[in-house]
């Protein structure tokens, strides 16, 4: 009877002392909550593998286009014991896309979250970005005003108001009589710069009691701007339609930059510190069911590491994704997401654009990453918030040539508003946009999107990687 009990007490301390092990075997500061589901951890992949595709962009301002984006992954072994929950141990991102607008896009990215098996993530990032057809509305509640036009832009005929994008350049590819000297002149590019920078950027987070992150990180950056003031192009004769050679008038930039309005009109070297703290619980980073990210941050671009510019960038945001009915449809998810910013000092205008959060940089307000029913950038000032609500419903799974892809279905509703001052904020002239997409995810971590979107000025279409967020 004693050796029985003997026995049996000796197999339930081995039993917690296994339990124990395992449980040790997971590092500390990962949480049971990014535990993939059964199904995921299945068609998850072992060591190295990559994604490669061709990449076909739409976008009304940037153009439609075409390269190559390869994704190199490591997931490491299924012995280790944070295979069930990360996304990968690395990834290495290349990418090359240039459009029909002349958009030119480079870079190379590598990516280890919890890099070897320490709670630090670590990113760099090296690209060079060029684009000929930049949007320049002004600056803060200026750029709010609705598009305007006058028939076959002249001078003398009526202003039509709350116009759209495709009523607004129809009338502005006729050339208009500006006075003496001036009367022949194309005002197609009024509202469009050329921006050419070269950057790099450097990243780690440090994850404390598995859902805090606290990152700091460094960019340097190469700015060139370029106005079409004075260029040669060719407009319609509003009489006869026949398009003939003229000169590009002043652009709005040239003006705003002569009257003192703006900084940055030439571009300029832009070297940032930055550093935040953020509370995440998305059980799965590229395609998140469920969990939570608010994030503070900030960005400072500062003199003594060589930035001609000196300004501070307050960025917060909450993110959440939820599955509203988890046992009976749990492939449905809610996602939303909050974000306010507020900018101040010496600021070149190009900068009220550029966003960066701890999922790396994004442009507003306007575009596939804010307001997609609005052309990128078509809005932006010292102040900026904006709202994202989507409903993401996973409604199918093929597997094919050892991979798996998902398809989501993703309606969609966005606002947002820019200020001057963050004592003038009201409650009114929200821009509004919906619409709906189509999500394709590839072996879980590789998002392909395609959405369209609709607003009061525009109706938009976009081809594009990863999540709006």
């Amino acid at each position: 009877m004693i050796a029985k009990v003997s026995v049996c007490l000796l197999l339930a301390v081995s039993t917690v002392l296994a339990e124990d092990k395992s449980k040790q075997s997971l590092p500390s500061w990962i949480g049971e909550f990014k535990k993939l589901d059964a199904q995921e951890l299945e068609q998850k992949k072992e060591g190295w593998y990559f994604t490669g595709l061709p990449q076909v962009g739409s976008d009304a301002v940037t153009g439609t286009g075409a390269g190559a984006l390869v994704n190199i992954f490591n997931n490491g072994s299924k012995d280790s014991p944070s295979f069930s929950y990360v996304p990968y141990e690395h990834l290495i991102t290349i990418g090359v896309y240039e459009t029909n607008r002349s958009t030119k896009q480079y870079f190379v990215e590598w990516d280890a979250p919890f890099f070897l098996d320490t709670p630090f993530r670590l990113k760099t990032l090296f690209g060079h970005d060029a684009s000929l057809y930049n949007q320049y509305f002004g600056i803060g509640k200026e750029s709010l005003k609705p598009l305007s036009y006058q028939d076959r832009n002249q001078v003398d005929s009526l202003i039509r108001r709350n116009a759209t994008f495709s009523e607004f350049e129809t009338a502005n590819s006729y050339y208009a009589n500006r006075g003496p000297g001036k009367e022949f002149v194309s005002t197609q590019n009024y509202h469009n710069y050329q921006f050419e920078t070269t950057y790099a950027q450097f990243f780690i987070d440090k994850t404390i009691f598995q859902t805090f992150r606290i990152w700091s990180g460094t960019e340097f950056s190469k700015n060139v701007v370029r106005r079409f003031d004075g260029h040669w192009t060719e407009a319609r004769d509003p009489l006869t339609n026949v398009k003939i050679p003229v000169v590009e008038d002043r652009t709005k930039l040239t003006e705003d930059a002569n009257a003192g309005k703006i900084l940055g009109e030439n571009g300029g070297t832009l070297n940032y510190l930055r550093g935040g703290i953020a509370y995440d619980t998305r059980d799965y980073e590229p395609d998140p069911d469920s969990g939570w990210l608010i994030e503070y941050n900030i960005n400072k671009a500062v003199p003594l590491i060589g930035s001609d510019f000196a300004y501070t960038r307050h960025l917060f945001q909450i993110q959440n994704f939820w599955q509203p009915f988890p046992k009976l449809f749990e492939e449905l998810v809610i996602a939303q997401r909050a974000l306010f910013t507020k900018i101040t000092g010496e600021v070149p205008f190009f900068e009220y654009r550029y966003l960066y959060s701890i999922d790396g940089p994004m442009s507003a307000v306007g575009g596939y990453n804010s307001l997609r029913g609005y052309r990128l950038e078509r809005f932006y000032g010292p102040v900026m918030g904006f709202y994202n609500w989507e409903l993401r419903w996973r409604f199918g799974t093929v597997s094919f040539w050892d991979s798996t892809f998902q398809f989501s279905l993703v309606p969609f509703y966005e606002v947002a508003n820019v200020w001057d001052r963050t004592k003038e904020i009201q409650m009114k002239e929200f821009k509004h946009s919906r619409g709906l997409g189509i999500r394709i995810v590839w072996d879980q971590a590789t998002v392909i999107a395609l959405d369209w979107a609709r607003s009061r000025e525009d109706s938009l279409f976009y081809l594009d990687m990863g999540h709006s967020f």
